[in-house]
């Protein structure tokens, strides 16, 4: 926590930068950091007593809040943001109305309570206080160990479905499942972590979401050639495309290496769930 904070104060014109950017897409009401990640390169040498180093911020993640007449959707906002910022500084946000942010603070909400407590604010005026109801004092229901077992389960029942459809030679049919089990995890993660739903079938956004949250979720979808490339566009089509496209083909190769991926994202749930106290049964 200490570091966010330090790192908000370090880059502060390129923060200026990334919000005046945002206001000539749209008028929004405010803009607050939830996070950032920091590039460092350090070098050692034999003829430096001190390794010349640089750090950069490489990512921020967002929460910008609209009022009622904006013009566009929360989604295409978010999209106009993150496609703008990218030639200066890759962003990940979250768009909601300011209107129901106020209501969740006002109810205790564990996700706006903590936005408010402790994010700091880029743009706008900080007019909203808290209430004095502890944090998650909204949604307990969500927040106990039977609705993360049961979300832990349907995770599990999914993978288990895949891999009887991989037996069955139904590939169409196993990547769906692939594709099932990877959002519910990845959605429950981020909800168990902030107290937010997310409500999408876009991959892509809700590993970004958790990237914020888990070092090791970046590196199970890396991305970073094109065969990892191939295999993430593949289960990201897979919600889609089994259903629609009849061309829509998948190996068992390409099948039984994503289920290894999905069985690792079973394995980070299921550790933040112990790590909550809750049981795996």
């Amino acid at each position: 926590m200490i570091m966010y904070y330090a790192l908000t104060e370090s880059f502060k014109e390129q923060e200026k930068i990334l919000v005046d950017m945002i206001l000539k897409i749209a008028p929004v009401e405010q803009i607050y950091i939830l996070g950032s990640t920091l590039n460092q390169r350090r070098t050692e040498s034999i003829f430096m007593t001190g390794a010349p180093s640089c750090r950069k911020v490489g990512h921020y993640y967002l929460l910008v809040l609209a009022g009622r007449e904006m013009k566009y959707s929360y989604n295409d906002l978010q999209d106009r943001i993150e496609n703008t910022s990218r030639s200066f500084i890759p962003v990940t946000a979250i768009v909601l109305g300011i209107e129901e942010f106020s209501k969740w603070v006002y109810e205790g909400h564990r996700f706006a309570q903590t936005v408010i407590n402790a994010a700091v604010l880029l743009y706008g005026n900080d007019n909203s206080k808290s209430t004095g109801k502890s944090a998650g004092a909204a949604g307990q229901k969500e927040n106990s160990a039977d609705y993360w077992t049961g979300e832990y389960n349907r995770v599990n029942e999914f993978i288990a479905g895949a891999t009887l459809f991989i037996l069955r030679q139904q590939n169409k049919m196993a990547i769906f499942m692939l594709h099932q089990a990877t959002e519910h995890a990845l959605r429950s993660i981020f909800k168990k972590a902030s107290g937010l739903h997310i409500n999408t079938h876009n991959l892509d956004k809700l590993v970004r979401y958790c990237s914020i949250l888990s070092y090791q979720i970046p590196d199970i979808f890396n991305r970073n050639n094109d065969k990892e490339e191939r295999l993430f566009q593949l289960l990201q089509k897979a919600y889609i495309d089994t259903r629609y496209k009849q061309d829509f083909v998948v190996s068992k190769n390409d099948l039984e290496i994503i289920l290894e991926k999905i069985k690792t994202l079973l394995k980070i749930m299921q550790d933040a769930r112990l790590n909550a106290g809750f049981k795996t049964e």
